[in-house]
């Protein structure tokens, strides 16, 4: 785990970057913010453009909420200032892909961002309102009453859609809601509005998993958990401990989820619109870590630094600021080491994933449904990473754009078919969309191996695809995949980020540190290679090798089997 010495370096790092970015920004202007590139979105569906200089700004307003709370030098609070009023005069503090412009109140939409503008302001106002002008203060005041306070509890529960919904979003909304409530003065609706972010927060802790799982991925459990972790502890303060949100049977596991997601070598699991190379948020693992004594803090290098995260999520920020500092001085001598384990197995029982841990190697499998939160279809898709790389991939989140999201476009993207996943084409078809297309069963034997059944996934009633991995503490990985019906075909389906070689029924992925040797049946000698472009999440180009080859036939029956060697350097 993270050790003192390395949060201590990361503390000052972080005070450094502060230094660093008020000094560079402090005669920069903010990039403008026009009806132009807002309307991109609904012309061409492009978020990129108006996000980044949208994200730009906040960070301009991070950097200068810090320089002020650090160091109170005029100049830091005159650009401050400047910076509030900009921000109070934007149209909207929603994003273009979530407003809805036929409605008459659309600039006062009640998204995440402007949830999150609002909690920032509110905070800054509470953080700083002996040093800020009565001007600026009455601004923040006036905007986040008119622009989410009031238009949040003015409203029946549920006419904002994401109060029915129960994934980071709800947690996000309600909580900088409620932490707004918190830091401004009360206009008379407090209590109105802290009784329905309470409401909608039991829902959110409903949305994981039976055993803690967040089935949209590490990124999106950090996001949900930064928030709702700050508003709780926030409002637990305030109600001098009668309101305990921490107060959960559930959230041990829910919290431990952090760093079961984190593969060695520090790769991520990249199911649905994850990422391989997901970072964590430190203030909240410390946070986690004072709470929790199996919480595990991931080492130091992994976690995220002042300008990792380009959305600058203020909240987030801020505990990592002051949830850090205050563990460094809760924790002044080194902590006790943790001993570090060879091999792990663990099986979500109920999300169906399973997670194996075996020294330098690292392998993630799932099961699930095709209707899942930030949804792929990707039915007993698996991972495989050794010492930090990435051998066979998920692809995680592409690019954020309105085909992205909708039902009629959203899988004839690369990344969100299960053709881009380590999945079988079966009778050359693709898994489809939908809750009816799942995994069947999604059991451990024993620990190590996983027994999955999925050919619903394909919308197939009368043939049998069952999957079945194998990885014990000694010894190689084993795959097989067995289909059962006549005439049917199963052609497996591979995705690496390395470009294969092949040696008669052997595929070898020659990475950085390490070589993966990928047996197949002497007959399956018929391997295809394709290289495959797609758009990542910033909208960039990238490719991966498809790699394809045949099940062998026996008696109605094709099975394919693969074993999985490494070869260390």
């Amino acid at each position: 785990m993270g050790c003192l010495k390395d949060i201590k370096t990361y503390h000052e790092e972080f005070k450094k970057d502060i230094k660093r970015y008020s000094t560079e920004l402090l005669y920069n202007d903010l990039p403008l913010l026009t009806e132009e590139k807002f309307l991109l979105y609904e012309k061409i569906g492009n978020r990129l453009i108006y996000e980044k200089i949208y994200f730009e700004r906040r960070k301009f307003l991070n950097v200068f909420f810090f320089a002020v709370f650090l160091y109170k030098e005029d100049a830091y609070i005159r650009k401050l200032e400047e910076i509030i009023y900009s921000i109070c005069e934007e149209t909207t503090w929603a994003l273009p892909a979530h407003v809805d412009l036929s409605k008459e109140d659309w600039k006062y939409t009640v998204d995440l961002f402007s949830s999150e503008t609002a909690q920032a302001l509110s905070c800054i106002y509470y953080y700083l309102k002996a040093i800020l002008s009565e001007k600026c203060l009455l601004t923040i005041e006036e905007n986040v009453e008119k622009r989410v306070l009031k238009p949040y509890i003015e409203s029946e529960y549920g006419y904002h859609r994401w109060e029915n919904w129960t994934n980071n979003w709800i947690s996000v909304c309600a909580s900088s809601i409620g932490s707004a409530s918190l830091y401004l003065p009360d206009k008379g609706n407090r209590d109105k509005i802290l009784d329905r972010v309470e409401v909608c927060l039991g829902r959110y802790l409903k949305g994981f998993s039976d055993d803690g799982v967040c089935l949209e991925g590490l990124s999106y459990f950090t996001y949900g958990m930064e928030y709702f972790t700050g508003f709780a502890n926030q409002l637990y303060e305030y109600s001098d401990g009668s309101k305990d949100l921490f107060n959960n049977k559930r959230l041990k596991s829910i919290v431990l989820f952090q760093q079961n997601c984190f593969l060695p070598g520090g790769n991520t699991i990249s199911f649905s619109d994850g990422s391989t190379n997901d970072r964590f948020r430190p203030g909240l693992s410390c946070f986690f870590k004072n709470k929790f004594d199996e919480f595990e803090i991931p080492p130091m290098e992994f976690a995220m630094k002042f300008d990792t995260d380009h959305c600058y999520r203020f909240m987030a920020n801020l505990e990592d600021y002051l949830w850090v500092k205050e563990f460094l001085e809760k924790n002044e001598s080194e902590n006790k080491s943790v001993e570090e384990k060879s091999y792990e197995f663990i099986f979500y029982k109920d999300a169906q994933w399973a997670v194996w841990k075996n020294k330098d190697i690292g392998l993630a499998l799932k099961g699930g449904n095709n209707n899942e939160p930030h949804n792929h279809n990707d039915i007993g898709s698996f991972i495989l990473s050794c010492d930090g790389e990435i051998f066979l991939t998920d692809l995680g989140c592409g690019e954020y754009t309105k085909d992205y999201f909708r039902e009629d476009t959203r899988y004839k993207i690369f990344n969100n078919r299960s053709l881009s996943h380590n999945v079988p084409l079966i009778n050359k078809e693709e898994q489809r969309a939908g809750k009816e297309y799942k995994c069947l069963s999604f059991k451990s034997p024993k620990s190590g191996q996983v027994d999955m059944s999925y050919a619903k996934a394909y919308g197939l009633d009368d043939i049998s695809l069952k999957r079945k991995i194998e990885y014990y503490s000694e010894g190689d990985i084993l795959i097989e995949d067995r289909l059962k019906k006549a005439g049917g075909s199963l052609r497996e389906n591979l995705i690496s980020p390395i470009k294969p070689k092949i040696e008669d029924n052997k595929i070898i992925l020659t990475g950085k540190r390490a070589a993966l040797c990928i047996k197949i049946s002497e007959s399956d000698k018929d391997i295809s290679l394709k290289e495959i472009y797609f758009k990542n999440h910033n909208g960039m180009d990238e490719s991966v090798w498809q790699i394809q080859f045949a099940g062998v036939e026996d008696n109605n029956i094709s099975i394919a089997k693969m074993k999985f060697i490494f070869d260390f350097f």
